[in-house]
């Protein structure tokens, strides 16, 4: 019995130790499961192809909005620098670098979301960012009427 099963054992394990590819082969004569795996192949490597393009255009687009986000930021810096305005408004300088940090945060936040949307979604950009931006002119323009209105 043990004779018996040691070969039943040897003859099962050589027929299963052959490769993946060895086994489909015995199953698939007219190589679909081989056509079916290279499609397979084809399109995940484009889709990490398209996902390391994004990810190269995503790094682009953060390094331009930083950079748009600090050039007002170190003009005032270096006018504050150049005119020793801290001696003399402490206080006034303080404040003028808050409001060029957040306006920076904001110049940064603007900068990056139209051009991830433009380089990302380019289609969608076109479609409706013309809406987009004329409804902010149109809300800016309501914004600004209404202050000088109560402002007189």
């Amino acid at each position: 019995m043990k004779t018996i099963l040691t070969i039943l054992f040897a003859v099962v394990t050589l027929h299963v130790s052959g490769s993946p590819e060895d086994m489909y082969s015995l199953y698939d004569k007219e190589g679909k499961y081989r056509d079916m795996q290279e499609q397979m192949d084809k399109v995940i490597q484009k889709r990490e192809q398209t996902e390391q393009e994004r990810n190269a255009k995503t790094t682009v687009i953060v390094v331009i909005s930083v950079i748009m986000g600090l050039v007002p930021m170190g003009y005032i810096v270096y006018m504050i620098l150049k005119e020793r305005k801290w001696e003399t408004n402490p206080q006034g300088t303080k404040q003028a670098l808050g409001i060029a940090l957040l306006g920076g945060l904001l110049l940064f936040a603007i900068n990056f979301v139209s051009l991830y949307v433009k380089v990302i979604y380019e289609d969608e950009f076109y479609r409706y960012g013309p809406v987009v931006f004329g409804l902010v002119i149109v809300v800016g323009t309501i914004v600004l009427l209404c202050k000088s209105m109560k402002s007189k």
